[in-house]
């Protein structure tokens, strides 16, 4: 049992970051086009990124440090998930200072992808206490664990998708999702999130177990965790509830959304370029358009605009009086 133990959490913890790394690839791009700001520190990121993927392979006991391994193996996996924190630390201050004095945009794919960095940072200062061992003995298999995870993977990249898909709607569709009803779903989504999980935390001190059906006479358990229990379930059903704003929008937009510009967002990478919002099959047809520069110049000196698309030449984007300058 032990071993089959062993192949599961080493499959089961680098899953995690497959399923992570999409979402920081994606929030980075929101990011970058709704601060107006190229991302900081871009090769740092991408070299996280790979650092990240590589050390999930040397940290999956760190989820069974009760299953009674050796003290000294347990000292090895704790250092490597302090390690990996590191790089995840990193991609926190690149977005963190992508935003710094930007011209942020306050538009719902923004929205929710702050709110994913505050889940994100939440989820993984918890992710220390579990990663240390004399601490995550009391807390193994308690709340804490639950609401760790689910900060971490239940909701972190689950926001990035909504960032997503608020952002690049009108690029599939040619029409804008509503934004009212976007920014109701957010502040649902986003406060429900802390209404359900921050109390979790808070349960997990106090020793709840996980997975039980009924937590019977135990001695050192206040009754009043049965109250918040119950209001955890309310919050969570309230926000299983606000979803249903996303799919209506979601439906409701394909036909009677307002009908979008080219680029709404003033994108600069090469997929807001197309001739026709949405493209039509080949995207580019017969002319392929030519890259002069990367995807993110964003707010350059000298520049006539904000953004500069990928296939603009220097001509074309640098003010071209002194005039204008």
């Amino acid at each position: 049992p032990i071993l089959f133990q062993h192949l599961f959490w080493f499959f089961g913890h680098p899953e995690v970051y497959i399923v992570a790394l999409p979402a920081f690839g994606m929030v980075s791009d929101v990011i970058a086009t709704h601060a107006r700001k190229n991302i900081f520190g871009y090769r740092m990121m991408v070299w996280a990124i790979v650092a990240i993927g590589g050390l999930s392979f040397v940290v999956w006991a760190h989820h069974m440090y009760v299953s009674g391994m050796n003290p000294y193996f347990g000292f090895f996996f704790a250092t490597t998930t302090l390690i990996i924190a590191v790089p995840t630390a990193l991609k926190v201050y690149n977005w963190l200072l992508t935003l710094w004095r930007g011209n942020i945009h306050f538009t719902v794919p923004m929205f929710f992808a702050i709110g994913f960095i505050f889940t994100f940072t939440h989820g993984g200062l918890t992710g220390l206490f579990l990663g240390n061992v004399v601490v995550d003995l009391p807390l193994s298999d308690t709340f804490f664990v639950v609401a760790h995870f689910h900060m971490v993977m239940g909701v972190s990249p689950i926001m990035v998708l909504f960032a997503a898909i608020y952002h690049w709607f009108p690029l599939v569709t040619g029409r804008m999702l509503h934004t009212g009803l976007g920014k109701l779903h957010f502040w649902v989504t986003f406060l429900g999130t802390y209404a359900i999980y921050l109390p979790m935390h808070y349960l997990g001190f106090l020793g709840v177990p996980r997975r039980y059906f009924a937590l019977g006479d135990t001695a050192f358990i206040p009754d009043s965790t049965q109250t918040l229990n119950a209001g955890i379930t309310v919050a969570a059903l309230i926000v299983g509830v606000g979803q249903l704003i996303f799919i209506f929008n979601l439906i409701w937009s394909v036909r009677h959304g307002k009908v979008s510009v080219a680029n709404p967002w003033q994108a600069t990478s090469l997929e807001w370029q197309t001739p026709q919002c949405p493209p039509v099959h080949g995207n580019w047809g017969d002319n392929v358009p030519v890259v002069y520069r990367w995807a993110y110049d964003y707010s350059v000196p000298g520049h006539k605009t904000d953004f500069t698309p990928q296939n603009k030449t220097d001509a074309e984007s640098l003010l071209t009086d002194k005039g204008e300058q």
